[in-house]
């Protein structure tokens, strides 16, 4: 952050939304969803895509599997899992730098921008069951669109407070959240 704000200067810096992007969907009186967010989620849908078939189909998602499930017997195999634990740093990284692309169509671009999000990320994460690509999308979907309907009568605050609350009962009951990762790894 600090090497941004030295050489890109600490001011938030605005970017223009495509004229494409722009405008709302009205769906009824009560109800209108704004274009560039409608292209967002759509985007992260295909994102998402996109990443299974990697995780699924590849020889890369193969071996990051591997290591993921049993490390010691992957290594014992031949994967070198330095590698793929260098691979998969920078895919997150090349995700996370799509997401930034992503999020500069909602609000400002500037050395904090990812801040906000930070809490919420692993939240999905807990809740979802980590390391398991689904359930990221359903624990994303489920709590963003849970926030979304306590925001109108709790504001803002206290629909995050409400819902890091259900996410500790949760985690008090599925301690590996909603879809546990399988492999004798996770067992222990």
């Amino acid at each position: 952050q600090q090497a941004v704000r030295s050489i890109f200067s600490p001011l938030n810096r605005s970017v223009e939304t495509p004229a494409w992007m722009s405008g709302s969907l009205e769906i009824n009186g009560v109800l209108s969803l704004t274009l560039n967010r409608l292209y967002i989620l759509l985007f992260c849908l295909l994102l998402f895509v996109l990443l299974a078939l990697i995780l699924k189909r590849t020889s890369l998602g193969l071996r990051v599997r591997a290591v993921s499930q049993n490390r010691p017997m992957a290594r014992a195999m031949g994967v070198r899992t330095e590698w793929v634990d260098a691979l998969t740093f920078g895919l997150g990284s090349g995700i996370a730098g799509i997401a930034g692309v992503a999020l500069s169509q909602l609000t400002n671009v500037g050395p904090n921008l990812g801040q906000a999000y930070i809490v919420d990320s692993f939240m999905v994460v807990v809740f979802g069951g980590v390391g398991n690509l689904w359930g990221t999308l359903i624990g994303g979907l489920s709590l963003g669109v849970a926030n979304k309907l306590m925001e109108p009568w709790a504001g803002a605050v206290l629909a995050k407070i409400l819902v890091l609350v259900f996410i500790i009962l949760f985690i008090q009951k599925r301690p590996r959240g909603l879809f546990p990762q399988r492999g004798r790894a996770a067992e222990g």
